[in-house]
């Protein structure tokens, strides 16, 4: 026999009773090439939904960040495709302070708890002057979230109890649920931290009613959390700034609801607000985004 690493090859050709052997085999495994083929044929004859969701870098949308000659990161969730999209994955997942975007929670917090009865709940100013002037008046529960006026987020923090709060982060799976040290400061210099990936998960579980709260705060929620509308499309949304750490930490987080598809489509951005003028950017490249991808008209 030669047994030459060279030496060419035999090559046996199966009989056809081998064939028809093999044939029958894979004829009684329930469709072995089918399965292959369709792995959740099963599924979808049964009617089972596929919930799979996927991940797509999109560095593309990193450009409007180059533009403005800053860092952030702008991270989209399409519920029609299932469609994660982020400009920067790796920053999508970093924790930064919620600063003023914890608002969503709080008033939902507030809302549940009686702190406030409804959006028209008022909170008489104290007269003390601070550097908004929009914070210098009376507020109610809506216009305080409108401004950003944190004293009346610290007082119904103070109004609900650091405990309280705490229980609520837990339920709610908000960040790494950190109410503290100070009970109402933790959110603007504070342990709390979320990511752009985790305000978006959170919102999700708001815009589905899946948080512990009732129908009333569901839906006061709702009327408070609006912040523009168009021609066939509403925006739910807040923004948010920390100057606690540097650089600091602008924020722009929500969702758009579409009369033409009403599966909402999820955003949050986070980057560093180097600059004071950044302040409006941050829905503007939101927006800018949304409308280059075909979700804003």
């Amino acid at each position: 026999m030669n047994t030459s690493p060279h030496a060419p090859k035999r090559h046996t050709v199966p009989t056809v009773s081998v064939i028809t052997a093999v044939v029958a085999l894979c004829l009684t495994l329930t469709g072995c090439n089918a399965a292959v083929a369709q792995p959740n044929s099963q599924d979808a004859k049964a009617g089972i939904p596929d919930h799979r969701e996927h991940w797509t870098p999109r560095p593309d949308l990193q450009r409007a960040f180059d533009a403005l000659k800053t860092r952030g990161t702008l991270v989209l969730m399409d519920t029609a495709s299932r469609q994660w999209m982020a400009s920067d994955s790796v920053r999508a997942h970093a924790g930064y302070i919620p600063a003023s975007t914890f608002k969503i929670p709080m008033s939902l917090i507030a809302l549940e708890t009686g702190a406030a009865q409804d959006q028209n709940t008022r909170f008489p100013w104290d007269g003390q002057k601070r550097r908004m002037p929009d914070w210098n008046q009376d507020q109610t529960l809506a216009s305080a979230y409108r401004y950003s006026a944190v004293w009346v987020f610290q007082h119904l923090a103070r109004t609900v109890g650091q405990p309280t709060v705490q229980q609520f982060l837990y339920d709610f799976r908000y960040g790494n649920a950190k109410a503290g040290p100070v009970g109402d400061t933790f959110w603007l210099e504070g342990d709390l931290r979320i990511s752009a990936v985790g305000q978006i998960e959170f919102l999700r579980r708001l815009h589905d009613r899946e948080l512990p709260l009732s129908d009333a705060t569901y839906n006061t929620a709702r009327t408070v959390m609006r912040r523009d509308t168009g021609p066939g499309w509403t925006l739910y949304a807040k923004t948010g700034w920390g100057d606690s750490t540097q650089p600091a930490i602008g924020w722009f987080v929500g969702w758009l609801e579409r009369d033409r598809d009403p599966r909402p489509v999820y955003f949050a951005l986070n980057m560093d607000m180097v600059r004071d003028d950044l302040g409006p950017k941050r829905e503007a490249v939101v927006k800018d985004s949304l409308r280059t991808l075909g979700y804003l008209d």
